[in-house]
This record gives C-alpha cells, sequence and structure tokens, in this order.
C-alpha cells in the first residue's frame, strides 16, 4: 500500500472496521496522509535527476561537493555526474574512479598502470578513442583527471587510439572438366581427364594509430 492511496481502514483490526468512530478517524486521516504524500514527492531528489533543470543541477554539485563537475558541460553529462557522484565519492583515488569520470566527459576511455606497459613506479597513462581531446580541452581533462585520482599517482601521458574497420573479402571458383576418349575399334577408353581448379583471396586491412596529446615534460 503507498501512501498516496493509503486506507487506514484495511490496517484495522477486523473487529474495528465495522465502528463509525474508527471508519471516520481512519478516513480523516486518510486524507491528511494524502495531502503530505504529495508533498513528500517533491523532496526526493534522486528519482528526479532526469526531470532538473541546468541550473538545479549546478546547485546539486556544490551542495553534494561534487570537485570533479564543471559547470560548463552540456546538460546530460551533468546528469550523469551527479547520478555517478556518490559511488565516485567512495571510490576517490582508484582506477575505477578515474576511468569513470573519464568515460562520462570523454567517452570511452581507460587507464594502464605502470606494471602494465613497463613505466616507473606510481605512474599511469590515458588510453582513449576520443579524437576530441586536443589542446583545446587539455586543460579542462588534467583539471578534472587531478581531482579524482590520488595524489600519489602520476599522469605520463595521454594516448588517443584511433582504428579503423577491418574488411576481408573472400572468393571461390570452382571448374571440372572431363574428357573421354573411346576407341570403338579397340573397344577401350584410351584417355581420362578429371580437373578441379579452385582458389581462394582475402583482403585485410586494418588501421591502427596510437597518438599521444600529452606526456609528462608537457606538464
Amino acid at each position: 500500500m503507498k501512501l498516496k492511496d493509503i486506507e487506514l481502514i484495511r490496517l484495522l483490526p477486523e473487529f474495528m472496521r465495522k465502528d463509525s468512530a474508527n471508519i471516520g478517524l481512519a478516513k480523516g486521516f486518510d486524507q491528511i496522509i494524502k495531502m503530505y504524500a504529495k508533498y513528500g514527492e517533491h523532496l526526493s531528489i534522486w528519482t528526479a535527476i532526469d526531470e532538473l533543470t541546468e541550473a538545479e543541477l549546478d546547485e546539486l554539485a556544490w551542495e553534494f561537493n561534487v570537485t570533479w563537475y564543471e559547470y560548463s558541460s552540456d546538460l546530460e553529462t551533468k546528469r550523469k555526474l551527479i547520478k555517478n557522484s556518490t559511488e565516485v565519492k567512495r571510490n576517490l583515488g582508484t582506477g575505477w574512479a578515474v576511468e569513470r569520470v573519464i568515460s562520462t566527459y570523454f567517452g570511452e576511455g581507460r587507464i594502464e598502470e605502470w606494471f602494465e606497459y613497463g613505466g616507473r613506479p606510481g605512474y599511469f597513462k590515458v588510453i582513449s578513442s576520443n579524437p576530441t581531446i586536443t589542446q583545446e580541452n587539455l586543460d579542462k581533462f588534467l583539471r578534472v583527471l587531478e581531482k579524482v585520482k590520488r595524489k600519489s599517482a602520476h599522469l605520463e601521458g595521454i594516448c588517443v587510439g584511433l582504428s579503423g574497420k577491418n574488411y576481408l573479402n573472400v572468393g571461390i571458383g570452382c571448374r571440372e572438366a572431363e574428357v573421354i576418349t573411346i576407341r570403338p575399334e579397340r573397344g577401350s577408353v584410351e584417355g581420362w581427364e578429371n580437373g578441379l581448379l579452385m582458389g581462394a583471396a582475402a583482403r585485410d586491412t586494418e588501421k591502427l594509430m596510437i597518438r599521444p596529446v600529452y606526456t609528462e615534460k608537457e606538464a
């Protein structure tokens, strides 16, 4: 039973449901509870994030102290940041939190720890497939990253990987020929030839480019 549809009379013991005073009290409380239930719907924030205005989202970011929140971001990005803020804050300083924030702002992205690529202890790289991480928003990227990574971790580089589609063409040809020469005068088959010719061709093209857009020396 929901508050907006409450019927207190149904919650009373069976022997009390037929008493006129109890019925009147129950119906009176029904009206009061339903009225306040409507007010309560406006107090729920997490269930109404998709309906909040940009100004309301900005206010929530300040109230929840979402330090990695960029006020210049688009509306949908702001919604995602608010929705994930509690979980990210709980895991601040971890690789998961860094990847989550990177993905929210710039699409697909991941980090490689120093031991994964043979780097120096305490360093990491950011790998992304988003070609828009260029100089114009690199400052924003670094600003956000600094607020979610652990202080003992140092960014060594940012690489953008671009890959093309793979095409595979396969063809098969078959030719079968048979020649029989019969010599009646000898009553035998002189020759027999049976040939099977097959061929296949394939083309596989792939373009992969890893372009560093930031290195530690530029910091």
